[in-house]
């Protein structure tokens, strides 16, 4: 039996004792998971084969803290440090030569696959299909936003990584500043036409009548975005001033609006189908924001190319989790649902507003040129005045061809997006 108290605590009670996990040095099964950045069914085999030390109150796994960091310590040569672990020395780098890190934003919901791939260690089930030995450990980084996913990148830290269009598109600018450095497209993820997915969320009860009604609200948006980038274009096409949008993360933007501190934000799903459902905001713009809202998968491209089997195995994966979304997407909102805390109806909804294909189309290809060259104006050294988008469908052909799953007629298809989703 659990509950809340007021204070956000959460209780178990056993043996008519009323504890809290939190005093008592608890982890719950995702707090262990999160801190040790690795997927549920690596969590499960390490409980079984390794001995992760575990407390079970009736059906409730909890993980002692303490315990934890001893076991850490012991398995240290194995798997990342993970920063909560006391009396360890930072420097001291842990991780295998070959452990894989994997960096998603399980926050924004055009990237949700990584999300549901972890937690079904489906990564892990493609790897352990190429080779019998351990290739390496996967471990998996949750980002708050995308251009900490291209920093971690260029220091070599995270090799695989889940990115809306605007840091697609900085990372392709940056490759061509630092020689050392050149990232590539290898798949698209969730999509959306036009504004669709990506818009202008308002306070309720604020009156707007034309766009150039903006230009006096207090405004937030997340910096170096693809929310970002789009509220900075609609604010330059209305006249409004730069100095009135403040940077925050997109949970206290949504947060501001309900608490009446802010009056509007550019917002992704789930955060536009949020502010609906509790009926804190409404959406506006969602055909007048212009080009598609793409994300994709990137790596580096010389570890790519040194990599390739473990590149295939991902976006076997991440086709594989597509598959699941379009097909059964009951089961993949409860996923979804459980580990994020947003009700059920939400998730189901917004999974059936995004297009799941990781095909490359000549146009999405397109549109991040163009996002790029007006980054270049807007930005300045951020970005470079060079449109070209590097990509490779190598990778993404052989996963497709593993799968047993037709072939593209070519790297890029031609036209708008086919009715059905492919990929």
């Amino acid at each position: 039996m659990t509950r809340n108290d007021n204070e956000g605590f959460e209780f178990v009670k056993e043996g008519g004792m009323l504890m809290s996990h939190h005093r008592l040095n608890l982890l719950s099964i995702h707090e262990a998971i999160d801190m040790l950045g690795v997927s549920r069914s690596t969590f499960d085999r390490w409980r079984k084969q390794k001995q992760l030390p575990f407390t079970k109150l009736g059906k409730e796994i909890l993980i002692d803290k303490a315990e934890l960091e001893r076991w850490i310590k012991h398995h240290s040569s194995g798997i990342a440090q993970p920063a909560f672990v006391s009396g360890m020395n930072p420097a001291v780098n842990l991780q295998e030569p070959r452990t894989i890190t994997v960096g998603y934003q399980s926050g924004y919901a055009h990237v949700w696959t990584a999300l549901i791939m972890k937690e079904l260690g489906w990564f892990e089930e493609e790897l352990s299909v190429i080779s019998s030995e351990r290739i390496g450990q996967v471990k998996w980084v949750d980002a708050a936003n995308g251009p900490e996913l291209v920093k971690g990148m260029i220091g070599g830290h995270v090799q695989i990584a889940s990115l809306g269009d605007y840091p697609i598109a900085l990372s392709s600018s940056l490759a061509q500043l630092l020689p050392a450095f050149q990232s590539v497209l290898l798949a698209f993820d969730g999509k959306s036409p036009h504004g669709h997915g990506i818009s202008l969320v308002v306070r309720k009860g604020i009156q707007i009548r034309d766009a150039s009604d903006i230009s006096g609200l207090k405004l937030s948006t997340v910096a170096q975005s693809s929310s970002g980038y789009r509220l900075s274009k609609l604010m330059n096409a209305v006249g409004g001033s730069h100095n009135q949008i403040m940077h925050q993360a997109m949970d206290a933007s949504m947060s501001g609006i309900a608490q009446r501190q802010i009056e509007g934000s550019v917002m992704t799903e789930p955060y536009l189908s949020l502010v609906q459902y509790h009926g804190t905001g409404q959406v506006f713009f969602q055909e007048g924001l212009g080009e598609d809202y793409l994300t994709g998968i990137v790596a580096e491209e010389s570890w790519a190319g040194q990599n390739r089997p473990i590149i295939v195995a991902y976006l076997k994966a991440h086709i594989r989790v597509h598959e699941l979304m379009r097909k059964e997407p009951a089961k993949a909102a409860k996923i979804i649902a459980r580990i994020k805390g947003i009700p059920g109806e939400v998730v189901t909804r917004v999974l059936g507003k995004i297009r799941w294909d990781a095909a490359l189309y000549r146009k999405d290809i397109g549109t991040l040129k163009v996002l790029k060259q007006e980054n270049a104006r807007v930005e300045g050294g951020l970005f470079v005045n060079n449109g070209e988008i590097k990509y490779s469908s190598e990778y993404l052909n052989q996963a497709i061809k593993s799968l047993n799953l037709p072939l593209p007629d070519d790297s890029l298809l031609a036209g708008e997006w086919g009715q059905e989703q492919l990929y």
